[in-house]
């Protein structure tokens, strides 16, 4: 019985250290007034994506707080277009930050797919010496010194390996459990870097240290192996025909062998997420057939334990497969001339040709008129929407007075998630959706007298 309470004690214990607490950032951000300011953090960085741990807005004299409940120590950032400021939050303490002058992105920034926000660390008052996010300031100050010196003047292996010393000892007191992971991480990250450190003998060590998907410094880590990794074995003969068996037999047993075999990967969670990656990877590229791979991916999760793998890899499918002809198009809501709202699902039933435009450029003003002439041609067959990002409802109401066919006019409502969710790389880009709402054409589908014919082809086919 007494065994029993002291079990029951300890326990109780256990669960009170994991209990969750309350952290706060607060600030008066005049330039802010109005808008809302929500705290992400990330929840991976293969795809990037993020989860919401709090949001406010701010009042009309810039004053605003943002709370959440954390039972560790978190990487957490706040988006301002142009930046992003990040912050090392510790459970239950508080921080007043200072933001920056509020800067909108441009035009150009908007309609970049490869554009990427600034990050810095937030401005605090409790950021003195000693402060944890002043240790990691310092580190990383001292990191990036040392990685500079070997860029500039060559890695010779004793020379990292002096400077992976050199660090150890001059930050030996930052030992926290976050603090410490993050050290191992980043001296693994400074020896990749010496030329004569063989690849595979990184990734046994990075095993070794193991997956703490919390840690960002595990993600630097993480990509800077595994980026682009099949690729890069492509001049391997062996290891080359061998993926190339993997993909084309969609043979999820030999591709995890391998990982744990060949790359000696026996940490489960880092070989589920190296595994994930390599296939993301590849589809973005054009080794093999973007189907097989998505199909591949599927069979992935009959051997993936993590749920959280699990939910990562779901997210990874749903964005390979975006353009995939025969896969349902994401939902799109936009707002008309009229500010009535609309949902792309409203045209099911018609084929479907999406026009993703901005009225500030010039080739929208051309791609619509030739747009104009196919709704003339083939009148209720065909739903033309023009679809505008990161627009303004004016400008698109006086471009839609030039043209008196009912083609469809809407501004998109969420530029920034139809860009992703589409996976466009360019505006203007064109789509052809099928009358079940699925992707029919997203390549080579520019207005044109080739599309007109191939169009011909499909609205006429009994």
């Amino acid at each position: 019985m007494k065994r029993r309470m002291i079990l029951g004690l300890l326990l109780a214990l256990c669960s009170l250290s994991a209990m969750a607490s309350e952290t706060k950032i607060y600030g008066v951000a005049k330039d802010y007034a109005g808008k809302k300011l929500n705290l992400l953090a990330y929840t991976d960085r293969i795809i990037n994506d993020t989860r919401s741990i709090a949001e406010a807005e701010v009042d009309s004299a810039g004053n605003f707080t943002l709370t959440t409940n954390i039972n560790e120590v978190t990487e957490a950032f706040i988006p301002m277009d142009v930046y992003n400021g990040f912050i090392y939050l510790q459970p239950g303490k508080s921080y007043e930050v200072v933001l920056p002058a509020y800067r909108e992105r441009s035009l150009p920034m908007k309609l970049d797919p490869y554009f990427s926000p600034t990050d810095y660390l937030l401005q605090a008052k409790e950021f003195q010496k000693g402060e944890f996010n002043y240790q990691m300031m310092e580190f990383e100050e001292a990191f990036d010194f040392y990685t500079m010196k070997h860029m500039q003047w060559g890695a010779p292996i004793d020379s990292v390996q002096a400077s992976i010393s050199d660090l150890r000892r001059i930050f030996v007191d930052l030992d926290d459990d976050f603090q410490f992971q993050y050290k191992e991480y980043r001296y693994l990250l400074l020896l990749s870097m010496a030329p004569k450190i063989k690849q595979d003998s990184l990734i046994k060590q990075f095993n070794k240290v193991g997956a703490d998907v919390h840690n960002p410094a595990f993600w630097d880590l993480f990509n800077s192996l595994f980026d682009d990794f099949v690729q890069r074995k492509r001049d391997e003969v062996e290891i080359s025909a061998l993926f190339d068996k993997i993909i084309e037999t969609e043979n999820v047993k030999m591709y995890f062998a391998l990982l744990s075999n060949q790359y000696g990967l026996t940490d489960s969670n880092l070989k589920e997420l190296v595994g994930i990656k390599l296939l993301y990877d590849l589809a973005n590229s054009d080794i093999y057939d973007r189907q097989k791979l998505v199909d591949m991916m599927s069979k992935l999760g009959g051997g993936i334990l993590s749920d959280n793998n699990r939910d990562l890899l779901a997210k990874v499918i749903y964005k390979s497969s975006a353009n995939l002809m025969g896969m349902p198009i994401p939902e799109v809501e936009g707002t008309d001339t009229q500010g009535k709202l609309h949902k792309l699902s409203e045209y099911k039933g018609k084929y479907i040709y999406i026009n993703f435009c901005n009225s500030r450029i010039d080739q929208t003003h051309k791609d619509l008129t030739i747009l104009s002439r196919f709704k003339d041609q083939y009148k209720d067959r065909l739903e033309i929407v023009n679809l505008f990002l990161f627009d303004d409802l004016n400008r698109i109401k006086s471009l839609e007075s030039n043209f008196r066919n009912k083609m469809v006019f809407l501004n998109a409502n969420n530029s920034d998630e139809v860009k992703i969710d589409f996976g466009l790389k360019n505006i203007p880009s064109f789509m052809l959706i099928d009358k079940e709402g699925k992707f029919l054409l997203s390549r080579g589908a520019e207005p044109s007298d080739n599309l007109r014919l191939l169009m011909e082809q499909i609205l006429l086919k009994k």
